[in-house]
């Protein structure tokens, strides 16, 4: 039956399929994700026994047209499998190619001239096996961010070009030459060692390729870090800017009020129901004329601010802090770091249910010749850490998570390291920033 000699090709086809599920493991994947891959390898059976056959009646460049196929079906594939863009599933379906041909050519180069004939099939397995699993820990992973590649249309096109134009000058146009010349009567020494050199090439080639990938996606990853840290401290700076005017007008408008109302309780002091009155707005306004006094200005303004925030919102907040140690940081630094970490205290302590223990505590002081800082909050939900660092509970992950990130980063930035951990129901942030 003719239909029959397509089978040889589904090896083929499983392959590029098991290459591509290489890099769609750290993928987002679909709903009944391995019911959908189980589909796919139906779909590519019916291409190796239908497909193929028919292109190589027609054509004689079936093979060139064969790859195009498989390569396109497993993009498709990759697509539906996986909750991801198309042009990731191009950029996928492309590394995936690679992966294939670096092993093909390792088992072409191990069984050269037919060289250890009763080992052929253990080492078609073996060489397969040991390329995709060293792919799988070196690359898979490290190429992926949150599920995704997030490649643009231009780098998936460029990419699918340049592996297309890599596998199939290796495989057809390099390999088929060379395999004629070889398998001729006058096939020479010479032409064997080409032979063993063009898979030897195809496999560096390959291999750098992808090394080149995970050095531009770390680099893209590093710009991308880096410019939103930038637009966080540009916002940080406008915010400390409105809340400096904020505060300032709320602690004029509250010293003038509480001597306006304090006057007011002398002249009146038969009326009890006045006084009652009186008392109750003075009580409010010590709410807000809560100026912290730490010796410097920009930490006094993110300290009134969160604190006057937590006073509104039945947070009991307590503040021990000597901000004159830390007048050699950045105004704007100052507040981007202090902002950050009461940020996420903040919205760690509100996922408390309620009547449960909501608090915030913020430590500064000096431990040698480092300026402490230390900021302890409760907190309810179960804490995932990266890293040494707390995995964003947000959905969007790829939009949140950076807060940290750029605590971490501004400590640095002044030669200073970050210290997390979770027990006990309470998170502590602390900060050590060596004093010049």
């Amino acid at each position: 039956m003719e239909w029959m000699t397509g089978l040889s090709s589904f090896s083929y086809c499983m392959e590029m399929m098991i290459s591509a599920l290489i890099f769609m493991v750290y993928l987002e994947k679909r709903k009944g994700f391995w019911l959908r891959m189980l589909c796919s390898i139906v779909v590519l059976f019916l291409c190796a026994v239908f497909v193929n056959p028919f292109f190589q009646e027609i054509t004689r460049w079936y093979n060139w047209l064969w790859f195009f196929i498989v390569y396109a079906v497993v993009i498709l594939l990759c697509y539906l499998c996986c909750n991801i863009s198309f042009y990731d599933a191009i950029y996928c379906a492309s590394l995936g190619y690679l992966l294939q041909h670096i092993a093909s050519s390792l088992y072409i180069l191990l069984t050269f001239q037919g060289s250890m004939p009763a080992w052929s099939g253990v080492l078609y397995y073996m060489s397969y096996a040991v390329v995709y699993t060293a792919v799988f820990f070196i690359f898979a992973k490290k190429l992926q961010e949150n599920g995704h590649y997030d490649v643009s249309g231009a780098n998936a096109m460029v990419t699918g070009t340049l592996v297309l134009g890599i596998v199939l000058c290796l495989s057809v146009l390099v390999k088929g030459t060379t395999m004629e010349v070889t398998g001729a009567e006058s096939a020479t020494e010479k032409y064997e060692k080409l032979f063993c050199l063009t898979q030897l090439y195809a496999i560096s080639i390959c291999t750098i390729f992808l090394v080149v990938q995970l050095l531009q996606r770390n680099e893209l990853r590093a710009v991308r870090r880096l410019n939103q840290n930038q637009s966080m401290w540009e916002q940080r700076q406008l915010q400390y800017e409105l809340s400096k005017e904020n505060i300032d007008l709320i602690n004029r408008k509250c010293h003038d009020m509480k001597h306006q109302i304090a006057a007011l309780a002398q002249a009146e002091k038969t009326s009890s129901s006045r006084q009652t009155f009186v008392r109750d707005v003075q009580n409010m306004i010590e709410v807000y004329d809560s100026d912290a006094s730490t010796g410097n200005e920009a930490l006094d303004t993110i300290l009134m601010e969160k604190g006057l925030y937590c006073r509104l919102h039945d947070i009991e907040w307590t503040c021990v802090a000597d901000g004159k140690l830390l007048s050699f940081m950045d105004v704007v630094d100052l507040y981007t770091i202090m902002g950050n970490v009461l940020d996420n205290a903040v919205e760690g302590v509100e996922k408390c249910v309620h009547g449960e223990w909501k608090t915030i505590g913020v430590r500064i002081w000096q431990r040698g010749l480092f300026a402490v800082i230390q900021v302890e909050n409760t907190y309810a939900e179960q804490i995932e850490f990266v890293n040494g660092l707390p995995k964003t509970s947000k959905e969007d992950k790829g939009s949140h998570g950076f807060g940290v990130r750029s605590i971490k980063a501004m400590a640095e930035k002044y030669g200073g390291s970050i210290h997390i951990k979770a027990e006990d129901g309470i998170f502590t942030l602390t900060i050590l920033i060596p004093l010049p």
